[in-house]
């Protein structure tokens, strides 16, 4: 796994740990939001990220680290990120974090985890480490997806969004639908050859997933179209989109 020189160049799997640990913000988060919806190979880097934390969520208890182990751990930490050289011990541990500074120190810590992780929990009693796990097998292959790009050349409005048939889910990523008091973005479906149908309100700005309704996913297919505009905000979907359409970009299959 390279290292990553500054943050414009982080491994992509790194920052997908990273977005799957919450820890990123501004910029950064967006850019990966639009990642997880328009890159299939990024969105399972981060479902696998968010799985093995999972995991180690649920198998979680309180553990008493040998010597051998925190020298381990530092050796690992050191090779990931050798600008950061410093020492880890049961009492400095928290305080390095805070000297490196959050992103440095999740950065380090991610690229060490993907194979230190199984060595925690493999360590025997008298703390011979195991031979380490396998790396895990490749993700199976995706299933097809409807993905749309709307941008406003002059504005910044911009939606992306990823359309899953198979487990029926609408997800966008969505940046400066600023509507004005009273009015609010409505997403519509335009199927080849028909009028536009509304898919309801959605918000002005960062992520948004639902449950698509059968009646709704048979609309969607290659040959349709996203649209949004903005509409009187009396929590109904409306009938007709009322001009001017801001955004209007059609779907692929990938």
């Amino acid at each position: 796994m390279p290292e990553a020189t500054d943050r414009g160049d982080a491994d992509p799997f790194i920052r997908a740990g990273e977005y799957a640990l919450g820890v990123l913000e501004g910029d950064e988060l967006s850019d990966a939001r639009r990642a997880v919806l328009s890159d299939p190979q990024f969105a399972r880097a981060v479902e696998w990220w968010e799985r093995r934390l999972g995991a180690m969520a649920e198998a979680g208890e309180v553990l008493h680290p040998s010597d051998n182990l925190w020298r381990g751990i530092e050796a690992r930490i050191a090779q990931a990120d050798a600008a950061g050289a410093h020492t880890l011990d049961r009492a400095t541990a928290p305080s390095v974090a805070q000297r490196w500074g959050k992103a440095s120190f999740v950065s380090g810590l991610l690229m060490a985890a993907a194979s230190v992780v199984l060595f925690l929990v493999v360590t025997t009693r008298d703390d011979t480490p195991l031979a380490p796990p396998p790396p895990p097998a490749a993700p199976a292959a995706a299933t097809p997806l409807l993905v749309a790009q709307l941008s406003n050349a002059e504005s910044d409005q911009r939606l992306a969004s990823v359309i899953d048939p198979q487990r029926q889910r609408l997800a966008l990523a969505i940046d400066g639908l600023d509507a004005e008091p009273g009015r609010t973005p409505e997403l519509w479906v335009i199927p080849e050859g028909a009028d536009p149908v509304s898919l309801g309100a959605i918000p002005e700005g960062g992520r948004f997933e639902r449950e698509l309704l059968p009646r709704e996913l048979a609309l969607l297919d290659e040959n349709a179209s996203l649209a949004v505009t903005f509409e009187d905000a009396d929590g109904t979907r409306h009938a007709a989109p009322q001009p001017p359409i801001l955004l209007v970009g059609g779907l692929d299959r990938i």
